[in-house]
């Protein structure tokens, strides 16, 4: 750096123009970045008061991230700092008229599209609005018929300002009539906002009436958050299940996807009705909107505590979207050992899973995710379920390869008991060599011989094999064991063959 930048000074002095922002932004982060580095030049002051112009000023204040040019990062206290920048925001942009309001609009839609951390901007201006609000009225409205008249290009939606402004029943209706005089970008998103702010002491039913409509209006993959509407149950006890019918309708019906906030199913659960056919209807189309969607499976819980059939409805429901691992790590399903007799319907879940995702040999199988991180009599249940269901199904290669692997993956203390009880109801060679025993991870990272993992995992099957009662009826299973491990080191022999001859 400390080479290069005479040669960079030599060429903003020449080439670049304080007339424009973008070059007064280069220019003044470049400075920033050199001495943050330790890297100087005689000429850095010079050019940083050289490059500002009123584009950059203004940039220094709606942006977030900043306050007179420090960032925020740099600040020890965050609340301290967002005070800081909150009183400067609303100090430094009070229009007095039309074209003041004007100016700054276009200043804010040009810097809101030609910078790339833009995503605290409507914070800013949601500031600016409520401090003009508060001190003239009539500037107040204008910026916002302005914004709504450019089809709210900037994409803002009022929280601050309606937080602070909806508490008189005249303020509220005339800000109602702005919304509602035009057509508008997230025109829905305002009235929804509208009526998550607006004081509690103007509800009435009318409301109630208008907030369902502008749900049903809604056309975009937005967040509902059902607590912002708790207040409204006192006069319509039903309504979040009225909501939640219409995002369902609308997901069947429209293909629109508006997704409800993450604690819907377990904060809210009771307060969804008693209809558990929409509840569980909605559930599952809330995870194909957000695959991460309630992640920790609180609300899960909460359907399956009153039908734990739907672990079956759910299931086949991701097999719709995607043919294989429809429960990778990012999914967590231990919490189904806390509902009653679960087992009964996790039977018919990897029954299913078996013939829709048989295991392959790679990596983890789906069926891993009911067995993650489980403790204490959670993890005693899931044992004896594995147990039972070697026992039911030692015939089937498909379903026992899955069940090694959960072994081998999840639930690793209980791999020799489910090996030695597999070998106590049959020895039959045959079904033995059909099954997956040794899964390996779907990637290998660094110089690796895969055959000497296979080998290695070989030997321990035997290691364990040997443990049986079974004598000699084990002989054909343990001779083709032996083949395999004197196969594997064979391969792995000539791989370090091929790697020393190619140089590897």
């Amino acid at each position: 750096m400390q080479y290069d930048i005479p040669m960079l000074v030599n060429i903003i002095k020449k080439q670049l123009t304080p007339n424009s922002f973008e070059h007064c932004k280069y220019v003044q982060e470049l400075v920033e970045l050199c001495k943050t580095n330790s890297v100087s030049h005689s000429s850095f002051p010079e050019l940083q008061k050289k490059f500002v112009n009123s584009t950059y000023k203004t940039y220094l204040i709606v942006d977030w991230e900043k306050y007179h040019g420090k960032e925020m990062y740099k600040f020890n206290n965050r609340k301290e700092y967002e005070k800081l920048k909150e009183a400067e925001i609303r100090n430094s942009f009070i229009f007095k008229n039309r074209d003041e309001i004007i100016n700054f609009y276009k200043t804010f839609v040009y810097l809101k599209n030609n910078t790339e951390k833009n995503w605290y901007y409507n914070r800013s201006i949601d500031f600016i609005i409520d401090e003009n609000y508060t001190r003239s009225f009539q500037v107040g409205c204008e910026l916002l018929q302005i914004i709504i008249k450019n089809d709210n290009e900037v994409e803002y939606i009022p929280e601050v300002f309606f937080s602070n402004q909806l508490k008189k029943r005249k303020n509220a209706d005339i800000i109602w009539n702005i919304i509602e005089e035009n057509d508008f970008f997230r025109k829905p998103l305002w009235e929804l906002s509208f009526y998550v702010f607006l004081d509690n002491s103007l509800l009435n039913i009318v409301d109630i009436k208008s907030l369902i409509n502008t749900i049903r209006c809604m056309n975009n993959i937005e967040i509902i958050r059902f607590y912002n509407l708790k207040k409204f149950l006192v006069f319509k006890p039903d309504l979040f299940q009225i909501i939640l019918k219409i995002i369902v309708d609308k997901y069947e019906k429209e293909g629109i996807k508006i997704r409800i906030c993450e604690d819907t199913f377990s904060e809210y659960f009771d307060l969804l009705g008693t209809d558990i056919l929409l509840i569980k209807k909605a559930y599952i189309q809330q995870v194909k909107i957000y695959n991460y969607f309630d992640y920790e499976g609180k609300g899960m819980l909460n359907i399956l505590k009153k039908n734990s059939n739907f672990l079956i409805e759910y299931t086949k429901s991701l097999y719709d979207v995607k043919q294989f691992s429809v429960f990778d790590k990012s999914k967590r399903l231990e919490y189904i050992w806390q509902v009653e007799e679960i087992e009964k319907t996790l039977i018919t879940v990897f029954d299913f899973m078996s013939e829709k995702e048989p295991y392959l040999g790679l990596g983890e199988h789906s069926g891993n995710a009911f067995f993650q991180n489980l403790q204490g009599e959670q993890k005693e249940k899931a044992s004896k379920f594995l147990l039972n269901y070697v026992k039911t199904n030692f015939k089937n290669p498909k379903k026992m390869s899955i069940v090694i692997n959960i072994a081998t993956k999840s639930m690793v203390e209980l791999l020799d008991e489910i090996i030695l009880l597999f070998l106590s109801l049959t020895q039959d060679k045959n079904i033995f060599a059909k099954i997956i025993w040794s899964g390996g991870p779907s990637v290998y990272v660094g110089d690796v011989n895969i055959w000497d993992i296979r080998a290695a995992n070989w030997r321990n099957i035997l290691s364990i094999v040997e443990k049986s009662r079974m004598g000699i009826s084990l002989i054909p299973i343990k001779q083709f064991i032996n083949n395999e491990i004197e196969y594997s080191l064979e391969l792995a022999d000539k791989e370090r063959k091929r790697k020393f001859l190619e140089g590897d």
